[in-house]
């Protein structure tokens, strides 16, 4: 189906598994949770998956490592969380979001334990061992005491 009004292809809202959204995509969804945490006063936290032997030197995901990561993505978070690549093929991302007094909210460092463990049993030993996985929290921009912590 084409749109006369829009310059590239029309994507589909709705991300079916095994096919991610590229990078563009999954970052003009980011941009519009950014926005919308920030109107709303919710926290949104950004999860990075990369493989990386060397730390801090990400390398390329083969497609059925992929395969597996976004698998492991879409067990371990809520189906309304938004997943692809934050940078294509190199950096696999998910958005986070919830209110800013939600019980029970988990903190960045117990999401990166609980998401990387579930993700390393998906994964080969091999490609495992230099998994790494790190949660940033964004905004909003004030918090009701107006503190916050922005990225």
């Amino acid at each position: 189906m084409a749109n006369q009004n829009h310059n590239g292809p029309i994507r589909a809202l709705e991300c079916r598994p095994g096919a991610e959204y590229d990078e563009e995509t999954f970052l003009y969804f980011l941009a519009i949770e950014r926005a919308r945490a920030e109107r709303s006063n919710r926290r949104l936290l950004l999860l990075l998956a990369t493989l990386e032997p060397i730390p801090g030197k990400p390398i390329a995901i083969a497609r059925a490592s992929a395969a597996k990561l976004f698998e492991g993505l879409r067990l371990s978070l809520r189906d309304t969380d938004i997943m692809g690549w934050y940078e294509q093929d190199r950096v696999a991302g998910a958005v986070l979001s919830a209110p800013v007094d939600a019980a029970g909210w988990e903190t960045p460092g117990p999401i990166e334990e609980r998401v990387g463990e579930g993700l390393r049993r998906r994964l080969p030993a091999k490609v495992a061992g230099s998994l790494r996985v790190r949660v940033v929290q964004h905004g909003p921009r004030r918090f009701g005491n107006g503190q916050g912590q922005q990225s």
